[in-house]
């Protein structure tokens, strides 16, 4: 029995040495392992790899903001200075006068009947240029009548009045004819007032 278990001793014992013989020849350093070199290869590319990655990559400039425009300023308009009264292109005075044969002999009114008088409009003792139509009205009180002019060059206006216009007048009465001149080109504006009676 004894000698069994030192024969197995002995053996396991040379079994050892034979290991530990064969794990010192395999770690020897006279020939590098092919994985290291590999190792030291794949090192090396990704070292390579890496470096180009890092020089290869410009960075891309950031885009400039452009500063915000300021609004224009607006101009102020100026006011624009009215006109003197010295400076009115209007500086001639004017009258209106009664046509001495169509209304002066006769300032009356056919009651029913239509009735047309003239009026010169413009500066006493001269004739202006015909003045238009529309600046001259002519009331009896609230009735307008129609104003109507002539060619030529004449300063004469017309004033008519409708039948139906002096059936609305009593017959006997007073009124007043009111004929207004509003102005035109240098010739300042008038107003002329007369008394007419109804038959």
């Amino acid at each position: 029995m004894r000698k069994s278990l030192l024969s197995l001793l002995v053996v396991a014992t040379v079994i050892a040495t034979i290991l530990v013989a064969g794990c010192t020849s395999s770690t020897s350093p006279t020939s590098p392992s092919p994985q290291v070199s590999t190792s030291n290869s794949t090192s090396s590319t990704t070292a390579t790899t890496r470096s180009s990655a890092v020089t290869s990559v410009t960075p891309s400039p950031s885009a400039s903001v452009s500063p915000t425009p300021t609004a224009t300023p607006t101009a102020t308009p100026t006011a624009t200075p009215t006109a003197s009264p010295s400076s009115t292109p209007q500086s001639v005075a004017t009258s209106i006068r009664g046509d001495p044969t169509t209304f002066l002999s006769n300032p009356t009114i056919t009651r029913n009947s239509p009735v047309s008088w003239l009026f010169a409009v413009g500066p006493t003792g001269s004739s202006p240029p015909s003045v238009p139509a529309s600046t001259v009205t002519a009331k009896i009180g609230s009735i307008t009548g129609q104003v109507t002019t002539f060619s030529g060059g004449t300063d004469n206006v017309a004033v008519s009045f409708t039948s139906a216009q002096t059936n609305s007048l009593a017959a006997g009465s007073t009124h007043t004819l009111t004929v207004n001149f509003a102005g035109y080109g240098k010739y300042q504006p008038s107003v002329g007032t007369f008394q007419i009676t109804v038959q």
